[in-house]
C-alpha cells in the first residue's frame, strides 16, 4: 500500500485555557501564524476544512488531489473517517442540574457515521464509505482497514481522514481530575510527567501499485506491514509494567531494515516500559517523538506523527501507537 498524498494541520503554540476549573497548557492550532482564541479547540469539521483548503499550516492541493482521483474512470476509491463520536456542529451543551436529575452533557449532532457521508459527498464520488476509530490509535486503525481493503482488491485507493476526538470540557475535566495534564506553573518543570493536550487532523491518500500505474502519482512512502492489539491491565489509562501490548504489535510485524522508531509517547525518562522494550528489541536505535510539538490529539496523533516522520526523516521506520483502553498499534513504513 502506497501513500501518494498526505496533509496535516496540528498545533505547536501554547495557549492557556483559563476558563476551565483545571488550568492546563494546551496546544492550539495556529491560523495564519496567530494562535486561536483562548478556549475550546477548533471544531473537527473546521480542522478538516483547513486541510482540504490548505489553510493555516496545512499545504494546498488536498481537495483537488482527491477529486481528480475519484473522477478517474478506472478508480475505485474508498473513504474512511477516523473521528470517534465527535460533536460536529458546536460545543458540548449542558442541561442544568435539578433536584430530580443530575447534570447531563449532550453532544450536538455527535454522529460521525452521518458526518462521514456528508464529508465524502463534498469531496468526491466514492465506492465505499465508513468510519473507524479506536482511541488514540484511530489513525493507525483506519490505515490498517485501508490496507486490508486494498489487499482484497475491493478498492484500488483509499482516502482516510483522521481528526482528533473532541477535546471538550469533558476531556479536559477528566484529565484535570486525574492530574494527568500539565498546569501552567508546571510547564518548565521536567520532573512533572503529565500530558500536553493537542488539536489536529491528517488526510492521507493510499493507492495500490495498479492505481499508481494509471494515476501516475508519485509515491511518498510504502506501508509495508501493520498490526493492532490490546492487553489487559487494571488501569485503562496506563500501560502494564511488562508492556505486553507494545510487545504484541512489535512482534507481529516484520521489522527488518528498521532505521528508526517513531514513539507514541513523549520519549523521556517517564517512559521506562517503552524504552526497555525498544532497547531489548533494537538496541541503540534512533528514536523520534512529536508529542512536544503537537500534543496528544486523542485520535489523529498516530496519523499526524507518521506523516511527519515521512516528511522529515528518511529510510524504513516503525511507527508505534498507544491509546486509552490499553490498545496498541504498529506500522512499518518505508519512506521512498
Amino acid at each position: 500500500m502506497y501513500i501518494t498524498h498526505s496533509n496535516s494541520i496540528y498545533s505547536e503554540d501554547f495557549v492557556l485555557l483559563d476558563h476551565i476549573p483545571y488550568p492546563q497548557y494546551v496546544h492550539q492550532v495556529s491560523t495564519g501564524g496567530m494562535p486561536v482564541e483562548q478556549g475550546l479547540k477548533i471544531m473537527p469539521m473546521q480542522l478538516i476544512d483547513y486541510v482540504l483548503a490548505g489553510k493555516g499550516m496545512a499545504d494546498t492541493g488536498t481537495s483537488e488531489f482527491i477529486r481528480k482521483l475519484t473522477q478517474h474512470k478506472r478508480a475505485r476509491v474508498g473513504f474512511l473517517l477516523a473521528a470517534g463520536n465527535n460533536s460536529w456542529t458546536g460545543y458540548i451543551t449542558n442541561i442544568k442540574r435539578t433536584d430530580a436529575y443530575p447534570s447531563y452533557k449532550v453532544p450536538v449532532m455527535g454522529i460521525s457515521q452521518v458526518q462521514a457521508g456528508y464529508i465524502a459527498n463534498r469531496i468526491g464520488a466514492f465506492e465505499y464509505i465508513a468510519t473507524d476509530s479506536t482511541s488514540c490509535i484511530s489513525g493507525h486503525s483506519a490505515w490498517y482497514t485501508a490496507k486490508n481493503m486494498l489487499a482484497l482488491d475491493r478498492l484500488n485507493a483509499m482516502v482516510v481522514i483522521s481528526v482528533d476526538n473532541s477535546l471538550s470540557e469533558e476531556y479536559l475535566t477528566i484529565f484535570g481530575e486525574n492530574g494527568l495534564s500539565k498546569l501552567a506553573t508546571e510547564e518548565k518543570d521536567k520532573s512533572v510527567k503529565k500530558f500536553r493536550l493537542g488539536d489536529g487532523c491528517n488526510i492521507t491518500v493510499f493507492e495500490s501499485l495498479a492505481s499508481i500505474v494509471y494515476s501516475k502519482h508519485d509515491a511518498l512512502a510504502e506501508v509495508m506491514d501493520m498490526h493492532i492489539a490490546s492487553e489487559y491491565y487494571s488501569n485503562p489509562l496506563g500501560i502494564s509494567p511488562t508492556g505486553e501490548g507494545y510487545k504484541k504489535v512489535i512482534d507481529k510485524v516484520d521489522t527488518t531494515g528498521i532505521k528508526f522508531v517513531k514513539t507514541h509517547n513523549t520519549y523521556s525518562e517517564d517512559n521506562q516500559v517503552e524504552k526497555q522494550i525498544l532497547n531489548d528489541r533494537f538496541g541503540d536505535i534512533k528514536l523520534v517523538s512529536y508529542k512536544l510539538r503537537i500534543g496528544h490529539t486523542m485520535g489523529a496523533s498516530t496519523a499526524i506523527e507518521t506523516a511527519l516522520a515521512i516528511k522529515e526523516e528518511s529510510g524504513r521506520f516503525l511507527s508505534l501507537g498507544a491509546g486509552m483502553g490499553n490498545v496498541f498499534s504498529s506500522a512499518v513504513v518505508d519512506i521512498l
